[in-house]
């Protein structure tokens, strides 16, 4: 706390806390008032501390009006730089939508602006099963158009309807959500043998082919068979299902597992209407008696799908499986449990209250209008518990969450065109659609609960891996706005992806200390002593004047200049004592002589000996991230690294951490 000192304890403090030396050479870290040299470590540091010094010493008159005019001038300066800020104009994001800046062969490149989607709500593809009584009769792809005609679109199937068969209409079909881990172990215990595959490059993260996919979600799909309620107990009853592996691609056109994956791709970003639109929607998991809402246990529960395939199911289907004694059968499943789409989200908010997931419980509670959760808080909830679901197992790897935007697409209040997510680059999805829904969510409080990216993240670092939440620490409330747009730095280069803040204030971060050579003037500790200092150099000053007079032979000018000489040297070895309060200071911890920070500042300045009482910790609002670790170096600090984050002009303190990538 800054308070006035008698005379007698300011001339105390300055004889304790003055280091001669530093006029000579500055300590490591900190910056001399000299106008080259600055630097402790540069080889014309102590060069320009004895011209400063003899400077000082000679023009001492001259030197004594460089405080306050410099000072005026420096102000002025950085008013001028901070006030007005020189930046390209970034292009609005929806002028120039993705898909039609993608090159096609063939075909003429035309730029056109961006449109929410109003169409793509309905599967392209279902998978016409006929059932009698607990197994599959036959099954075949058609398309939602020409669902009514015989086979439907290319169908194979050539025989003849029962007469006994009862057919559902297709916009009463079933969708399938399932893990394929899951899938993979009903194919397993059903003692069932993959096709040769080839090794898969094509995908990064796909460890079947095509063939191998179809064949453990049929063994999915047998299971079904199995677990359902027949229709028509004595004969056949036709069900369209949705099934991923079976309605993501044609059948009729033959494609290469690239195309088949590029097709699978565009098809996702519509996942979420799908289950919305479908009659029933049938969960799956592998684990015994798992009632799928176990945040724990449940891998289903956490997928990074399962929110699309949830969020608005009309009526959910709880199926199990279980091992049998039938040598014929040695697995069979079941419906365990029926329940509205609303009773099951309703189960699991109760279970992410539990577990302390609250973005999944506030999603949930959005979902069923429990209470009234507004579109803001909604959308930051999905996108960070999207965002956490989507990464890998591995700690030192982040995912390249190329299947963000598609999952994430039509949980929105707009929804983007499937043309527009590539997904290729999820952060490039995830930023389309936040640009479309601009109007209701505002992209600072994503950014503000963040890390910065990792070092190998080319583009949109402002997004990393986010912060979960807890008690207390949910009352984020954006100072800015922040839109996601496209930055042209040339007229000829492509746009960059760039975050536009609107109505920033800019706040400089420095690593370096600045040593305050006007600090005699303004600090209130020495403020009796320049008050007696000024109060002397004036009677002195006065006295040279009057000797002027009355002596022959006058010492008025040498005790001016005496006078004026050891005004300057007080001035000087002030300076010694305080650093400037102006800027915002960052210090890693490891380069301060035992790592504290608080008494490495206090010896570069004894009035921040309070900055301790002003340390934010548990108790304010920090968010705390689960760090990116790579892999360690030889001759290299471990990481996270811990900093010192410190506002010199009001003493509050951050200890924190940083990674190499964020320096």
């Amino acid at each position: 706390m800054e308070t006035d000192l008698n005379i007698l304890d300011s001339c105390r403090f300055f004889v304790t806390n003055i280091r001669p030396l530093r006029l000579l050479q500055e300590e490591r870290g900190v910056k001399g008032p000299l106008w080259f040299g600055q630097d402790p470590e540069s080889l014309l540091h102590v060069p320009a501390n004895i011209l400063r010094l003899l400077s000082a010493i000679i023009f001492a008159p001259i030197w004594l009006t460089i405080p306050h005019v410099g000072r005026s001038i420096e102000e002025l300066i950085k008013l001028l730089v901070w006030s007005i800020e020189w930046a390209n104009v970034p292009d609005a994001v929806l002028l120039e939508s993705p898909g039609s800046l993608m090159l096609k062969k063939k075909e003429a490149h035309t730029v056109s602006n961006g449109k929410y989607a109003v169409r793509g709500d309905k599967p392209t593809f279902l998978l016409k099963v006929t059932f009698e009584g607990k197994r599959i009769k036959r099954q075949q792809q058609v398309t939602m158009q020409d669902w009514g005609t015989k086979g439907g679109k290319g169908g194979k199937d050539t025989d003849s309807e029962s007469s006994q068969s009862l057919e559902a209409h297709p916009n009463d079909y079933t969708a399938i959500s399932y893990w394929m881990g899951s899938a993979r172990v009903v194919f397993d215990k059903l003692e069932r043998k993959l096709d040769p595959q080839p090794e898969i490059d094509y995908a990064g993260n796909r460890d079947y082919s095509l063939r191998n996919r179809r064949n453990i979600a049929q063994a999915l799909l047998d299971q079904y068979a199995r677990a359902r309620q027949p229709v028509n107990a004595g004969g056949e009853d036709v069900e369209y299902i949705w099934l991923d592996e079976f309605c993501l691609s044609d059948d009729n056109v033959p494609m290469t597992e690239e195309e088949c994956e590029a097709k699978r791709r565009t098809e996702l970003g519509r996942l979420s209407d799908i289950f919305r639109r479908a009659k029933q929607v049938v969960v799956f998991c592998h684990v015994p008696g798992c009632h799928h809402t176990d945040l724990n246990h449940c891998p289903w529960i956490n997928r990074l799908f399962t929110l699309g395939e949830i969020l608005h199911a009309r009526q959910v289907l709880v199926m199990n499986c279980f091992e049998t004694r039938n040598p014929n059968s040695k697995l069979d499943s079941r419906i365990t449990n029926v329940l509205s789409g609303h009773d099951f989200r309703t189960d699991i908010q109760a279970c992410a209250s539990r577990a302390e997931r609250w973005h999944l419980y506030n999603i949930m509670q959005h979902a069923t209008n429990s209470g009234a959760i507004p579109w803001q808080s909604a959308i930051h909830s999905l996108l960070v518990e999207a965002i956490r679901r989507d990464e890998t197992d591995e700690e030192d790897k982040f995912r390249d969450h190329n299947m963000l935007g598609r999952a994430l697409n039509g949980l929105l209040p707009r929804k983007a065109e499937l043309s527009d997510l590539k997904g290729v680059n999820g952060w490039e999805d995830l930023a389309w659609l936040l640009e479309l829904n601009q109007g209701f969510y505002n992209c600072t409080l994503l950014a503000a609960v963040c890390e910065v990216a990792a070092a190998n993240v080319p583009e949109y670092r402002w997004w990393g891996r986010p912060s979960a939440p807890q008690e207390g620490t949910e009352r984020l409330e954006a100072l800015v706005t922040s839109i996601p747009v496209k930055l042209r730095l040339g007229k000829r280069l492509p746009p960059q992806p760039a975050l536009s803040i609107i109505g920033p204030q800019s706040v400089p971060l420095t690593h370096w200390l600045q040593r305050d050579s006007r600090a005699l003037y303004h600090r209130p500790e020495v403020k009796s002593l320049k008050r007696w200092t000024i109060g002397i150099a004036i009677i002195l000053i006065l006295a040279g004047f009057i000797s002027f007079s009355n002596l022959t032979v006058s010492p008025g000018l040498p005790l001016i200049w005496a006078t004026l000489i050891a005004f300057v040297i007080i001035e000087l070895l002030v300076g010694t004592i305080f650093v400037q309060h102006d800027v915002w200071f960052v210090v890693e911890d490891h380069t301060v002589v035992g790592r504290n920070v608080f008494r490495w500042l206090q010896s570069q300045d004894p009035s921040l000996t309070d900055a301790g009482e002003l340390e934010w910790g548990p108790r304010q609002l920090i968010p705390e991230w689960g760090f990116h670790r790579p892999k360690q170096e030889k001759n290299r600090l471990p990481e996270p690294v811990p900093v010192t984050l410190m506002d010199l002009r009001t003493g509050g303190v951050d200890e924190g951490t940083r990674n190499e990538e964020t320096k």
